[in-house]
């Protein structure tokens, strides 16, 4: 049942009357600016407004496939201008506008237009638009939410991921060894050119390495596992490393014995 301030239509050529306001009509178009004043005027629905969504071009579009028009929708200018529309764009515009005046326009306007002669949509096509223009009206409205709350998102996943980052820092420094620290720590001979490289890659090549690498000052360093390295200088690499350090000083004190003569 439709509310009594609304009166269904008027005699033909004179439009139709919604809550005492003309609806103007010309063939196949709807003036928008009418429908605007008839459901309430509200600045924020106004046609222009509407027109400017990515999702009302995109229905209009859509329309002007169908219809086979490109001329489906005018703007008059000057403040006394009107906009006109094909009459199935202007009844998505009203139910943009409120859900009691799309009733009404579902009721009125449709058959009105309808009975006309000139060609429409088919109303199951027409629904097909509808829900798809609604469809993508709520797609709209979620992305727009997610990329108010984006930035929110963003920063809580930082915090936990730096929060992560410097824990794992801080157990490489406390459980790891560098290779001098487990060079010194077995008496070897010091002082030797390339040794620490040396044994550090032989305690990465037997598994010792622990993974990242851990920030002393400006450098990085590598760290390694004092247990498993202890476990392989046991089955060899400690007499490996003495006998390496040997020849290594030996080269050096023969290289001093040429010089001298």
């Amino acid at each position: 049942m439709l509310d009594n301030h609304m009166t269904l239509m008027e005699p033909a050529g004179k439009g139709l009357i919604y809550n005492g306001t003309l609806v103007r009509d010309k063939g196949e178009m709807l003036s928008l600016t009418d429908m605007w004043k008839a459901a309430g005027a509200d600045p924020q629905q106004a046609p222009a407004k509407w027109r400017a969504l990515p999702s009302t071009q995109t229905f209009i579009d859509h329309v002007s496939d169908i219809v086979g028009k490109s001329d489906i929708i005018r703007s008059g200018r000057g403040r006394t201008g009107a906009t006109f529309a094909h009459w199935q764009i202007a009844m998505a515009y009203a139910k943009y506008l409120s859900p009691e005046f799309h009733m009404w326009c579902n009721s009125v306007v449709r058959a009105h237009m309808e009975g006309t002669k000139a060609p429409g949509i088919p109303a199951d096509t027409l629904e097909q638009i509808e829900r798809s223009f609604g469809i993508m009206r709520m797609v709209a409205h979620k992305v727009t939410e997610i990329e108010k709350s984006l930035p929110g998102i963003v920063a809580n996943l930082i915090e936990p991921l730096v929060a992560a980052r410097l824990a794992e820092s801080a157990l490489l420094l406390r459980s790891g060894r560098t290779a001098k620290q487990i060079y010194d720590a077995h008496g070897l001979p010091p002082g030797i050119k390339g040794m620490m490289v040396w044994f550090g890659n032989r305690l990465a090549e037997g598994g010792c390495l622990l993974e990242g690498r851990a920030d002393r000052g400006e450098k990085a360093i590598r760290l390694f596992d004092p247990d498993k390295a202890e476990t392989l200088l046991g089955l060899g690499l400690l007499h490996k490393t003495k006998v390496y350090a040997s020849e290594r000083m030996g080269q050096r004190r023969l290289k001093l014995v040429e010089a001298a003569e």
